[in-house]
């Protein structure tokens, strides 16, 4: 036999079937074989389209609770600024533009609509920058929505390189 080649002939018993084999053969390991079943011959789904106004989201973003926090952290990849973003789209109960019993419609229309969504994010990233103080690069977002006794809440949790030292920064630092 070749140099470098595992001895086999060990996992093989004198009749020829290996001990592998016989482990399968017995049935201990494992389901055995399934019959393959015919495949449907279509299925049914269904999808619910939205259709927003621009305007509506507008409003309702303006009038919105923002709450957020972060900080930079130096990682082995370079400083890194993680962070979390909540906004809270009020009812009129609470000083926010729709009807308490329209709570549920919006939760289900924040989550459909990627208009929404992208507002939500844009939030958090001037949030994310103003933390900073220094311009970060490309952001990593994860949204997560939901209702809050006070209306839908939208939280944002933000991770992005920082690119480099704004100058407002840099000329305070040289100040002192």
């Amino acid at each position: 036999m070749p140099a470098g080649y595992p001895v086999v002939a060990a996992n093989y018993s004198k009749r020829g079937l290996g001990t592998y084999h016989s482990v399968v053969a017995s049935g201990a390991f494992g389901p055995g074989p399934k019959k393959v079943q015919r495949l449907p011959i279509g299925s049914r789904r269904s999808c619910e389209f939205v259709q927003s106004i621009d305007y509506s989201w507008q409003q309702l973003f303006e009038k919105a609770d923002v709450v957020s926090e972060g900080a930079i952290r130096v990682e082995t990849e370079g400083r890194v600024y993680y962070g979390s973003t909540s906004v809270l789209l009020a009812t009129t109960v609470y000083g926010g533009v729709y009807a308490n019993t329209d709570r549920e419609t919006l939760l289900r229309l924040v989550e459909a609509d990627p208009h929404a969504r992208v507002r939500a994010v844009r939030i958090a990233c001037l949030e994310a920058q103003l933390r900073a103080r220094q311009t970060i690069g490309p952001i990593r977002a994860e949204l997560t929505i939901r209702t809050d006794p006070r209306g839908v809440r939208i939280d944002i949790d933000i991770e992005a390189p920082v690119v480099a030292e704004s100058h407002t920064t840099r000329s305070a630092s040289r100040r002192r």
